[in-house]
């Protein structure tokens, strides 16, 4: 049989050993614990002690708590459903807590119902009025579990409410594997706040001496100190990744802008092309093949005449040249028979001649050959960067510079013009957008094969320069002038 303080029932306390009739018996102490097994022994003396003085108990738990209390009473001598009958109440947490609870709320007034009426029935028929009652809820426990965190720590305040009105010992348990989370600290902290006491996790209360849970508290301190530093670290860690992805998102949405205006602005240069071609076509080609028909239709009615003759011999190979420079601005075939430094001379001498530019050019005369794509990217751009000196720098004078050394080459047009305004210059270097078509179109060029575009601009005029990594066997020798 229990004595009163539980001291022969061979359970083992994870607490401090307390004799029930020393016992607060207004306490609302709170249990964190790891194990079942362990808060169950804790819980049977607790209860068992309470029972073996007299006095009531109400559990209200879970069914496999309530079964295992009941086992651990039993071996004690203490069997519920005999020997304790009418000053043991046992009762289910769940099918309890939805008696007062209200759109996932506890509601005071029925909880004080609901409860203060169990309290009641347990003490009236069994002892006179200065019994006590010891009482185990795990109510809480399942409000947490559910992720309501507020509304367990809003019954623990109503079990506080209740102890003004009715004497009772309670005890509240959580599992401690549910605060796993940081944020679950400062609701742990206020948890503990509503309670007159706190017994910790077993792995604390097991310790023998004050020694020892000293020093157990030094090592949870350390932990608890590394951790923060980790929590810091990993915050530090997470606002430059927050940050480096703020600005990747708006170097994309720069990137994809200026995709965009390109692309609608090559379609836009495609179809002035088309126009200006299809204008060179009448303008041009088109009047040379109506003069020569109309020679033709003369000399078909007389065929001696010199004079038609000649004029429409001129006329054949006037044609043929217009149909050569047209083919030759498409595409030059000299390129791909000799390269990029005979595509250049011959560009740059029928540009200077159709738009009265002085040009001069300085390009190697090596027979090394580029590869066919960077050499067409250096064409394309050699063609942007003397429309746009001819069309906006008012310039009267313009250098192209072509030069190749190990891993680079290197083409630069230079004028004489009024420059590219501060404000345009610096959006260009910083995002690769803000200029013309041309110079968006160059950067993207460049870009597509890993090079770049450097702009150096004052008012005394601008140099555009295009870098192009290209293989080491495609090393050139010193600059040469060309003719």
């Amino acid at each position: 049989m229990a004595t009163a303080n539980g001291s022969s029932l061979g359970i083992t306390s994870l607490a401090p050993a307390v004799r029930w009739d020393h016992h607060d018996h207004a306490a609302h102490v709170v249990q964190f614990y790891g194990e079942d097994g362990l808060l169950l022994d804790e819980l049977s003396r607790f209860i068992g002690t309470a029972l073996g003085a007299g006095d009531a108990a109400i559990v209200i738990a879970t069914r496999e708590h309530r079964d295992g209390l009941a086992l651990r009473l039993k071996a004690w001598g203490l069997d519920t459903n005999q020997s304790v009958q009418g000053r043991y109440v046992a009762l289910d947490a769940a099918d309890t807590l939805k008696k007062f609870m209200l759109d996932g709320w506890p509601n005071a007034a029925l909880f004080a119902e609901v409860l203060g009426g169990v309290l009641a029935g347990v003490r009236a028929p069994s002892f006179g009025e200065h019994g006590h009652v010891a009482a185990f809820g795990e109510m809480v426990a399942l409000l947490w579990a559910e992720g309501k965190p507020e509304a367990a720590i809003r019954l623990e305040q109503l079990w506080n409410d209740l102890a003004k009105t009715h004497s009772f010992s309670l005890r509240c348990a959580y599992p401690m594997s549910s605060f796993y989370r940081e944020e679950h600290g400062e609701l742990l902290l206020k948890i503990c706040a509503e309670h007159s006491n706190v017994i910790p996790h077993e792995s604390y209360t097991t310790l023998v001496n004050e020694d020892q849970r000293l020093l157990s508290i030094a090592h949870l301190q350390q932990k608890a100190q590394a951790l923060e530093s980790e929590v810091a670290e990993r915050r530090q860690v997470e606002e430059r990744l927050r940050s480096s992805q703020a600005e990747l998102e708006s170097i994309v949405e720069q990137r994809t802008a200026a995709l965009r205006q390109l692309s609608s602005r090559l379609l836009s240069l495609q179809d002035s092309e088309r126009r200006r071609i299809a204008r060179e076509l009448h303008d041009s080609l088109g009047q040379f093949l109506v003069a020569l028909k109309l020679n033709v239709d003369l000399l078909r009615k007389d065929p001696i005449q010199p004079r038609l003759w000649a004029q429409s011999d001129q006329l054949m190979e006037q044609c043929i040249s217009e149909v050569r420079t047209l083919s030759y601005l498409l595409h030059p075939p000299t390129m791909d028979a000799v390269g990029i430094a005979s595509a250049a001379r011959w560009y740059v001498e029928g540009f200077g001649l159709r738009s009265d530019l002085q040009l001069t050019l300085n390009t190697p005369d090596d027979p090394v050959r580029l590869p066919g794509h960077i050499e067409l990217a250096l064409f394309r751009v050699l063609q942007e960067a003397l429309t746009n000196v001819h069309r906006h720098s008012g310039a009267s004078a313009a250098e192209v510079l072509i030069q190749r050394s190990p891993g680079l080459v290197t083409l630069e047009v230079k004028d004489n013009g009024r420059g590219v305004g501060r404000e345009t210059l610096f959006r260009f270097r910083k995002t690769g957008t803000g200029a013309g078509v041309g110079l968006m179109s160059m950067h993207e060029r460049a870009r597509e094969l890993g090079g770049k575009v450097e702009i150096e601009s004052d008012d005394t005029g601008t140099a555009v320069r295009i870098t192009i990594p290209v293989p080491l066997d495609c090393a050139g020798g010193d600059l040469m002038p060309g003719a």
